[in-house]
C-alpha cells in the first residue's frame, strides 16, 4: 500500500465534502430577502456547511467559497483565472529561489490593526512549519519569508518553484494577523475570525448559515453589500424551492431536473459555466488487485459511454475528457479533449483474450453525491462483463478514507484544479493518494515541479497526460459545468474556480 503524503492539490477536492447530500431535518432558511432592499443582504444557498474559518486548514470548497470574502492573498485570481494584485502591488524574481513582493500599505485587519510584512511572514510560515495543517504540503518548499521592510518581503523556496504565484493564490496563502492571532490564540481567533477581506465576521450557527457584514474600510473600497448570508441547505429540493420563493438568492449546485423549471419561473434563471471540476475513475495497479491488468483497465475505458451520462443524467451540462488538464491550464493536451472512446465489443475481446471468461469483479468506493452516476458507469460495465461491488460511502467520511488510503481498487471522484496547473497529477507520484504508480510519471513529475521553463513544463505534464491514458490509470469521464439557480435581480457570473466573489456581485438596476 502506497504511503500517503498530501498534495498540493488537497484543496481541490471540489467534491468530495463540497456538494450537496439529503437531509430532510435541515435546510430552511430563517430569513426571506423580501426583507432585503437593493444591496442591503444576499442570501446564497450551500449544500454543505462550512468546515473551519481556518483557511491553513481547509480542504472543502464551500468553505473557501465563504472564506475568501473574509481573508485577502498576497495575489488572486480574477474572474478568468488570471493572476492579479490583492495585499501585494508588485512581485519580481531576485533569483530562482526568491521572491520579492511589495505590499500594500493602506490596509487594515478588521479589528483595527494594520497590515504589515510581519503578517505575511507569519502566515506563510505557519502553513509551511505545521505539519499538522492541511494546506502544509501546499507551502511546505518555502523555506523563510524575509521581512525586508513594513511593506516588502522575500519569499525562499528550498527548489526553483514555478509554482509560487500559483501556491499564493488559493485561500491557502489567506493572511492573518500576526500580533492578534499570538495574542488570543488560534482557538479563540477562529472562534471569531478576523482578516483583510470586503465582509467581516459576525455570526456562525453551525449546520444553519454563516454572516458576513460589510467592512467600510476595506482596502478596495467601501464594498457594496450590507450583509452577507451563506445558508445551508442540504436538500436539493429545498434549495430550488427557497431560490423559486425568493428567500435565496443563489442555489449552488442545483439538480439538472429543475434547470428548466427554474429558467421558465419569473424572477429566476440558470447561471451555467465551466468549473475546474473532472469527474474520474482511478484504477489501481497495486499487484493482486483486478485492475492491476492493463486489458482489464482498457476494458473498463471501453465500456464506458460517456455522452450518455452526459446528457441522460447531467442535461448537456459537462465535455467528455481524457485528461485532467483541460483547456486553459498550464500544460493541457488538447487533443485529450472533447473526446473519449467507447468500444464496448473491443472491451469484451480485451476481457476474453486476457482470460476472464467468466467476466471480472470490481469493487468500486464511490462519493455518495455521484450514486447516479457510478449507477450508470456500473451498468455499463455490467454490459461487457465487468461486476463492479459499489460502495456508497457518505462525502463526510469519503475524504478522510482516500488520504488514509481505506478505499476500493477502483474509486470514482471529481477533482478540481485549483493551482491552475498540470501539477494536479501529482496525487498518481509515489506516495500520492492516487491507487496507480507508473515510474515514467513519477520522474517526469519530478522534473516539472522544479523547471522553470513553462514550455518544458507544458510537454512534460503532457508526455504524463498521454501515459495515463494509454495505460489509463485514470479514466476520465468528463469536466462539469457549474450549475447556479439565480434570482434576476443579480448580474452574476459563476466562476471558474467555484468561489463567491461577493464583491464583484452586482444587482440588474
Amino acid at each position: 500500500m502506497k504511503k500517503v503524503i498530501l498534495s498540493s492539490t488537497l484543496l481541490s477536492i471540489l467534491a468530495l465534502s463540497a456538494c450537496g447530500f439529503d437531509d430532510p431535518d435541515n435546510g430552511n432558511t430563517s430569513e426571506t430577502n423580501e426583507e432585503a432592499n437593493g444591496y442591503e443582504l444576499i442570501t446564497i444557498a450551500n449544500p454543505a456547511d462550512i468546515t473551519t474559518f481556518d483557511p491553513h486548514n481547509n480542504s472543502v470548497i464551500t468553505t473557501s467559497a465563504v472564506l475568501v470574502n473574509l481573508y485577502s492573498k498576497l495575489v488572486q485570481r480574477d474572474e478568468s483565472g488570471e493572476i492579479v494584485p490583492d495585499l501585494a502591488t508588485e512581485w519580481t524574481p531576485i533569483d530562482e529561489t526568491t521572491w520579492e513582493f511589495v505590499l500594500r500599505d493602506d490596509v487594515t485587519f478588521h479589528n483595527g490593526d494594520a497590515f504589515t510584512a510581519n503578517d505575511v511572514a507569519f502566515s506563510l510560515e505557519r502553513v509551511a512549519n505545521d505539519t499538522s495543517l492541511q494546506q502544509h504540503s501546499t507551502f511546505n518548499q518555502i523555506e523563510t519569508v524575509e521581512v525586508v521592510d513594513e511593506y516588502t518581503v522575500r519569499i525562499t523556496t528550498a527548489e526553483p518553484d514555478p509554482q509560487l504565484l500559483n501556491r499564493l493564490s488559493v485561500p491557502a496563502a489567506s493572511i492573518l494577523p500576526k500580533d492578534y492571532f499570538e495574542e488570543v490564540g488560534a482557538e479563540s481567533f477562529f472562534q471569531s475570525p478576523v482578516g483583510t477581506g470586503p465582509f467581516q465576521y459576525e455570526s456562525w450557527q453551525q449546520d444553519e448559515a454563516v454572516e458576513l457584514s460589510k467592512y467600510a474600510d476595506y482596502f478596495e473600497g467601501e464594498p457594496n453589500w450590507e450583509r452577507v448570508r451563506f445558508s445551508v441547505v442540504p436538500e436539493d429540493s429545498t434549495r430550488v424551492s427557497e431560490l423559486l420563493t425568493n428567500g435565496v438568492d443563489i442555489a449552488f449546485n442545483i439538480p439538472t431536473a429543475d434547470m428548466d423549471r427554474i429558467d421558465n419561473n419569473e424572477g429566476t434563471h440558470v447561471a451555467l459555466e465551466p468549473i475546474q471540476r473532472v469527474i474520474q475513475l482511478w484504477l489501481s495497479n497495486e499487484e493482486g488487485e483486478p485492475t492491476s491488468d492493463p486489458a482489464v483497465r482498457e476494458a473498463i475505458d471501453l465500456a464506458i459511454e460517456n455522452q450518455v451520462i452526459i446528457d441522460e443524467i447531467l442535461n448537456g451540462s459537462a465535455t467528455a475528457t481524457r485528461t485532467h488538464i483541460t483547456p486553459g491550464n498550464v500544460g493541457a493536451d488538447e487533443s485529450l479533449y472533447d473526446t473519449y472512446e467507447y468500444d464496448p465489443d473491443r472491451a469484451i475481446e480485451l476481457l476474453e483474450e486476457a482470460g476472464y471468461d467468466d467476466g471480472v469483479t470490481i469493487n468500486l468506493s464511490v462519493n455518495n453525491y455521484y450514486t447516479e452516476m457510478a449507477e450508470v458507469v456500473g451498468g455499463m460495465l455490467s454490459d461487457v462483463g465487468i461486476t463492479a461491488n459499489i460502495e456508497l460511502i457518505e462525502q463526510s467520511q469519503f475524504a478522510n478514507r482516500l488520504f488514509n488510503q481505506e478505499l476500493d481498487e477502483a474509486i470514482f471522484v471529481g477533482w478540481g484544479n485549483d493551482m491552475f496547473d498540470g501539477s494536479v497529477l501529482e496525487f498518481f507520484k509515489d506516495g500520492g493518494v492516487a491507487p496507480y504508480t507508473n515510474p515514467d510519471i513519477d520522474e517526469l513529475l519530478e522534473e516539472a515541479a522544479y523547471n522553470m521553463n513553462e514550455a518544458e513544463r507544458t510537454e512534460q505534464y503532457q508526455e504524463v497526460q498521454q501515459l495515463l491514458a494509454e495505460d489509463r490509470g485514470a479514466v476520465y469521464l468528463f469536466q462539469l459545468q457549474g450549475r447556479y439557480g439565480v434570482n434576476d435581480r443579480l448580474d452574476y457570473t459563476p466562476r471558474l474556480d467555484e468561489l463567491y466573489d461577493v464583491n464583484d456581485i452586482e444587482l440588474t438596476e
